[in-house]
C-alpha cells in the first residue's frame, strides 16, 4: 500500500515539475519556482520512500535503494543550488542535468514498484 501511494505521488509531482521547468524555460512561471521546489521535494521524499520500503523487503534490492537515494539528493542538490552557479550561456547545461535526474528518478520509481508488485505477486 505504501508503495503504491508512494509511486502515484511521484508520478503526480513529476509530471506537474515537468510541466513547470517548461514554464520556466520559457520565462512564463517564474512566480511558481517555490511550487516546483517543494513538489520537488515531495517527489524526492516519495522516491526515497520507495526504495527503502522495497529495500527492506525480503527478496529486495540494496542497490535499487540506494540508487534512490543517490540519485533523489543529486536531483534536490542540482535543482535547490542551479540558479546560484553562474555559468552564463552554458547554464543550459545544469538545467538539462536537472531534468535529466527527474526522468531518471521516475524511472527508478517505476522500475522499482514494478519490482515490488512482481515480488508480492510471488509470495501471495
Amino acid at each position: 500500500m505504501v508503495i503504491r501511494i508512494a509511486i502515484m505521488v511521484l508520478r503526480v509531482t513529476v509530471l506537474i515539475n515537468l510541466i513547470l521547468g517548461i514554464l520556466f524555460w520559457t520565462g512564463n512561471a517564474d512566480s511558481l519556482i517555490i511550487v516546483h521546489i517543494i513538489l520537488g521535494l515531495l517527489a524526492v521524499i516519495s522516491l526515497f520512500t520507495i526504495g527503502i520500503v522495497q529495500g527492506v523487503r525480503k527478496g529486495g534490492s540494496f542497490p535499487l535503494a540506494l540508487a534512490t537515494f543517490v540519485v533523489g539528493f543529486l536531483l534536490a542538490f542540482i535543482g535547490l543550488f542551479q540558479t546560484r552557479w553562474n555559468l552564463g550561456s552554458s547554464q543550459w547545461v545544469i538545467q538539462v542535468i536537472h531534468l535529466l535526474l527527474g526522468l531518471a528518478a521516475i524511472g527508478l520509481g517505476e522500475m522499482i514498484a514494478g519490482r515490488y508488485r512482481r515480488l508480492q505477486a510471488n509470495v501471495a
